[in-house]
């Protein structure tokens, strides 16, 4: 079994998603004390259920800039803080979606802006935040404009924070290709959340990355997929 992150405290902000709550379980077979934190009492109920272990739960909206204040004030010291939380809303492109539409989607953008913001009150030095991007941010779609900007300014926001909050890392996962056809990608596995999941923890545990994107897409950022098998 795997202990790289035996006795470190790790807060899983988002934990009621299926990303996050595969990042709980994983990072509790590591070794860590893990906290699971969702705007949603209900889904961190249904998510601690499914855990092997009890683990500590927070509720907090991470797009509300006191409530997010508030748990990691609480919640100190981390060692580790992943933000798997996501918005509401839908968008396309940039021409279609109306400025006002875009609003509730982007919140996810203000959700990582306070994770580093107030990471310096809670994270120790030797430790870690974690963020969520998606491949539209280096690689942009017609109809997908919205996402590639999203995504885009989730990555440049964490190569600021690499620089200001160094020593304490930060870095982005960025998936694609989640479900995808097999045709439609380079692998014959069709991505899924617990990928993603088991990038974040091996990012947390590698001490020597940060500043980093890291992509889990089946090869999706290439542009170009294999005949239909």
């Amino acid at each position: 079994m795997n202990h790289a992150l035996q006795g470190q405290r790790v807060l899983v902000v988002g934990g009621g998603s299926r990303m996050g709550l595969a990042v709980a379980h994983l990072a509790l077979q590591a070794g860590a004390e893990v906290i699971i934190a969702s705007r949603s009492a209900t889904r961190l109920a249904e998510a601690g259920k499914t855990l092997p272990t009890a683990v500590q739960s927070y509720v907090a909206d991470a797009a509300d800039a006191r409530q997010m204040a508030a748990m990691l004030t609480a919640l100190a010291p981390l060692d580790h803080l992943v933000l798997t939380a996501s918005s509401s809303g839908s968008a396309g492109s940039l021409v279609n979606t109306e400025p006002s539409d875009a609003r509730e989607p982007f919140e996810r953008f203000w959700m990582a802006y306070h994770a580093v913001h107030y990471a310096p009150t809670a994270v120790r030095p030797t430790g870690s935040v974690t963020l969520i991007s998606g491949s539209s941010g280096r690689r942009p779609g017609v109809g997908f404009g919205f996402w590639s900007t999203l995504h885009g300014s989730i990555e440049a926001l964490a190569r600021a924070a690499a620089l200001e909050l160094a020593p304490i890392r930060v870095n982005v996962v960025s998936p694609g290709g989640i479900g995808m056809r097999p045709d439609r990608q380079l692998t014959e596995h069709a991505g899924q959340p617990e990928d993603v999941a088991a990038m974040i923890l091996a990012v947390l545990s590698n001490p020597a990355v940060t500043n980093a994107v890291v992509d889990v897409d089946n090869g999706e950022r290439l542009g170009t997929w294999p005949q239909a098998r």
